[in-house]
């Protein structure tokens, strides 16, 4: 049936950011009981199955398009990190209906596959008391488990949800877990906050994309946590928004209207601009007196140049500060900063989870997968592995585009020979990539092109080393690591392996997405041009023209791009020009719909539905997959395209 959605509007009006949970469970679930019976409701009845209508569906998420970007890496975050079994987790928007949910497949089976849907309204009018409608309700974090629900229906659910607020403190959205009543765990709604409060965060720095976002607390090792309160700030010093946290810690002074830096802290804006732009943390007084330690948000590349007002429209990225008469110390700082990013930008959130799965599986003696297109940076990310878990370890690299039937021996055992390597204690003094391999990472790329006497081979280096690994005075080869191009659904990649190989590298299959996918684009963009040339700037113009192409080359090819910029231009800061770069590559770029242009969260995800069609032959269904995105979606920039 269709469902009005008018109300929840009307609820967000009144509810109250309250981070204390000071409202007890039990009244809180009285309280809600006492509503629903006024609603009207009957507790042995049944719920209204809200589900609003298709057309009512594709214009809530085109409305929600902005949050859900933001919201959609939380979820995949949240499922993993509460993986069990038959539970889901879920975003609704201001009004209750479920936009976005991921299930398992034993809730996909049971009754609550079949109510938690896209579409689904979960107000406590229509659903009686659940946690969804009761966190839109309380503005506060809720459990409601088994009995705890109006309707005995659902009585055999636990359910966990936190309310998403903006900066000025409206609720856009609610993030929910729902699991079976004896999977009841407090945790798990601790993990929730959690994702509502990362979610919170990442909307903040977003709407205020174009200002300083300053962090502060009052202890420094809380810096880096969801606590941490952030204000946004423009060229003069002036405060343009303050998210939740730090309207609570700055408690008695008045946010809401402008004010400027130094009205709030007992210091002048243009005294602590420099050691903020040198990205140091600072520690201050506020007006009433309270000490707090601020920094520049360290997830944003942008650091504003000067206090000036001759040049407010310029920001630089942390390692790209313009040249100055001391040119040993910025050459010093640039080549710093080129060593800390190189191409090793990984703030996408797919690398964060991969990461965590890399880690177990490497402490179990698994080898890893690692699959990409060319020139995604696969190496750079098994090294990345490496120096993760591994540190001052051996990480040694085979290319198996160099090996054939003819040479692989050599390549792999070099002067010991096949029979000296898996001799044991073998003390003959030759060493081979594979003994010096021992102790750290040996890292196998391009292995979709070997032959299946060089698979059964490494077979038999895999077994041998895992059994050297077992006794304690012998050194062995700890982790394994091998990469090749993305398995197809077909698996026709993979037709090339025999089965026992096959089944063997595949311990921990990631991935490293192309270029063209990746959320962290505009940080990758600016390693690489600290890496080229550190005197020059990408401005958010160029980076914008950079975003609009397919890149079919991935990083390897932005690299190429990035050194023609740089050798055919005048200025230090890069802007228009880099279009005529571009055009000469003769790629095709995908420019966003006009309406999405407005937002730049908007107009990055237009671009990226355009080229994953692209990408993918049209296929929009396969695009929505991808990307996490309805297919309705997808249509409508499409539509707006041919317009």
């Amino acid at each position: 049936m269709c469902a009005d959605t008018n109300f929840g509007k009307n609820q967000r009006n009144v509810v109250g950011h309250n981070n204390d949970g000071d409202q007890s469970g039990i009244t809180a679930i009285s309280d809600s009981w006492a509503r629903c019976k006024n609603f009207g409701l009957l507790s042995s009845g049944k719920p209204v199955e809200a589900v609003i209508s298709d057309n009512q569906m594709t214009e809530i998420l085109e409305e929600n398009d902005y949050i859900r970007q933001l919201v959609t890496p939380e979820l995949e975050l949240l499922y993993n990190q509460i993986a069990g079994t038959n539970f889901m987790v879920a975003y609704a928007n201001d009004a209750g209906v479920v936009l976005d949910s991921i299930q398992d497949e034993d809730f996909k089976a049971g009754e609550g596959g079949k109510a938690v849907i896209p579409g689904s309204v979960w107000m406590e009018q229509l659903r009686g008391t659940n946690a969804l409608g009761l966190a839109l309700h309380s503005g506060q974090p809720q459990i409601v488990s088994g009995q705890d629900h109006f309707f005995h229906k659902l009585g055999d659910l636990s359910c966990f949800a936190c309310p998403i607020f903006d900066h000025e403190e409206r609720i856009v959205g609610v993030i929910d877990a729902t699991s079976d009543a004896t999977a009841r765990n407090n945790h798990t709604l601790a993990l929730v906050k959690l994702a509502s409060r990362n979610v919170e965060n990442r909307l903040f720095v977003e709407q205020f994309s174009n200002s300083l976002i300053l962090s502060f607390h009052a202890r420094h090792e809380y810096l880096p946590t969801t606590s941490v309160a952030l204000i946004a700030v423009d060229t003069y010093g002036f405060i343009e928004g303050a998210n939740v946290n730090a309207k609570a810690m700055l408690s008695g002074l008045d946010l809401s209207s402008r004010q400027h830096f130094g009205d709030v802290f007992s210091v002048n804006f243009s005294a602590i601009i420099d050691q903020l732009r040198a990205n140091e943390v600072i520690q201050i007084r506020d007006v009433m007196g309270s000490v707090v330690f601020m920094t520049v948000q360290h997830s944003i590349l942008k650091r504003v140049l000067n206090a000036s007002p001759t040049t407010p429209d310029i920001w630089f990225p942390d390692h790209a500060k313009p040249a100055t008469d001391q040119q040993s110390k910025t050459q010093t700082l640039s080549t710093k900063h080129a060593d800390q990013f190189g191409a090793k930008v990984y703030d996408d959130e797919l690398f964060a989870h991969q990461i965590k799965m890399v880690h177990n599986t490497v402490k179990m003696g698994l080898p890893v997968y690692i699959e990409g297109d060319r020139g995604t940076g696969k190496t750079e990310f098994a090294h990345h592995l490496h120096t993760c878990f591994l540190t001052d370890t051996p990480f040694v690299k085979i290319d198996c585009n160099l090996m054939n039937t003819d040479n692989y021996k050599a390549q792999l055992f070099g002067d010991m020979d096949q029979l000296g390597f898996f001799e044991a204690g073998n003390d003959s003094g030759k060493t081979c990539k594979l003994a010096q391999a021992r102790g750290g990472t040996i890292f196998f790329d391009n292995i979709t092109t070997l032959a299946s006497e060089i698979q059964q081979t490494i077979l038999q280096v895999m077994a041998h080393e895992e059994a050297r690994r077992e006794i304690a005075d012998q050194p062995a080869i700890n982790a394994f690591f091998f990469a090749g191009k993305c398995l197809t659904d077909d698996g026709d990649d993979q037709s090339s392996y025999n089965y026992e190989f096959n089944e063997a590298i595949q311990g921990c299959q990631i991935t490293v997405p192309a270029l063209a996918q990746r959320s962290d684009f505009q940080k990758i963009a600016h390693a690489l041009m600290a890496e080229i040339s550190p005197q020059h700037i990408l401005s958010k113009v160029a980076i914008n023209h950079l975003k609009a192409m397919l890149w079919p080359g991935n990083i390897k090819q932005l690299r190429r791009v990035l050194q023609l910029v740089v050798a055919k231009s005048d200025e230090l800061v890069i802007r228009e020009d880099i279009q005529i770069v571009l055009a000469s590559l003769g790629g095709a770029t995908v420019a966003p719909c006009p309406k999405c242009t407005s937002s730049p969260v908007r107009m990055e995800t237009c671009v990226m539905i355009k080229k994953t069609w692209a990408e993918t032959g049209g296929n929009v269904s396969l695009v929505a997959r991808r990307l996490g995105v309805s297919r309705n979606t997808v249509y409508k920039h499409l539509e707006k395209a041919d317009a």
